[in-house]
């Protein structure tokens, strides 16, 4: 019983200080309220949404000089970045509707690339949103950003990048050149390997060159070789168009021969048939002149009678 009656003294309490809480609370709110509200004037004007908007709009908008560059800004980009064994050409011009781009990209022997058209202004318009260069940019920013893109040397290549916008009247250009000392350096270490590796190669060298000589001899060799024979079948062929030529020349001139044996023959056989007919024509007149005088002396003899 003293138990439930505990119970029911500390629910009451309990229920009295959370009433008394809750009204304090209430009135706290009320008068901080009351306290916060401007006191009404004739110069207070209330600030509109559209203002407010604004406001909000400049504050989390970056300036257009701090904006990442896009390619509707451009007006024309020209990439050149040239070292060894590293060949980047990049180009873009922009002449009201008509887009003119083009990439060339050459770095080692796995890089290598050739865009033209609507292909190299998608490239051109991925690399600005990979580089993301601003108009504020310095020197230094700018070159960071592409040797760091295009995981090239600063010391082995030579850059030159101009930029045209079309809100900007002045051009953005940045031209970086090559170390020459570090050039002069790998030309040095070169001519040394070179030099190595000629000494090195220098009996072999003085072996190639006898198995050359030797192959030189066996070759002019042969050719000479092959120049004799040659010229045995071309005397050969001479020899057999000379027979040959004689040949036909004798045989044509039997032939000729022939025939003017022939033609002697014929003309002695057609002179002798004529003096055969001359012959019997002869005797035909010596015939006739013996009958008509047989005939005269019948008619003298019955002239007699």
């Amino acid at each position: 019983m003293k138990k439930k009656i505990s119970y029911m003294l500390i629910g009451a309490l309990s229920t009295v200080i959370l009433s008394y809480g809750v009204v304090a609370y209430a009135d706290y709110d009320s008068s901080a309220t009351k306290e916060d509200k401007p006191a009404a004037s004739d110069s207070y004007v209330v600030p509109s949404k559209t203002a407010e908007a604004e406001v909000k709009a400049a504050t989390a908008q970056p300036s257009a000089s701090e904006a990442p560059i896009q390619l509707e800004q451009l007006k024309a980009l020209d990439l050149k970045m040239e070292g060894n064994n590293v060949k980047i050409r990049i180009e873009l011009e922009k002449e009201e509707s008509k887009t003119e781009s083009k990439v060339e990209i050459k770095i080692g022997e796995d890089q290598k690339k050739y865009l033209t058209g609507s292909e190299a202004t998608q490239f051109i318009q991925q690399l600005l949103a990979a580089l993301k260069l601003q108009a504020n940019m310095d020197k230094q920013q700018v070159m960071d950003a592409l040797f760091k893109h295009f995981a090239v040397e600063p010391a082995k290549v030579e850059l030159n990048i101009d930029i045209k916008m079309k809100d900007r009247p002045a051009e953005l250009k940045f031209k970086e050149e090559k170390d020459d000392d570090d050039d002069n350096d790998d030309n040095d270490d070169a001519k040394v390997q070179a030099v190595q590796s000629a000494v090195q190669t220098v009996p072999s060298t003085v072996q190639t060159v006898q198995d050359n000589e030797k192959a030189q001899l066996a070759t002019n060799d042969q050719l000479a070789k092959q120049e004799q024979k040659k010229t045995l079948i071309a005397q050969k062929k001479a020899l057999q168009q000379a027979w040959q030529k004689a040949h036909k020349e004798e045989q044509a001139k039997k032939k000729q021969q022939k025939q003017l044996v022939r033609s002697d023959r014929d003309h002695a056989q057609n002179k002798s048939q004529k003096d055969d007919e001359d012959d019997d024509d002869q005797g035909e007149d010596h015939g006739d002149d013996g009958h008509h005088g047989g005939h005269h002396e019948h008619e003298e003899h019955n002239k007699e009678d």
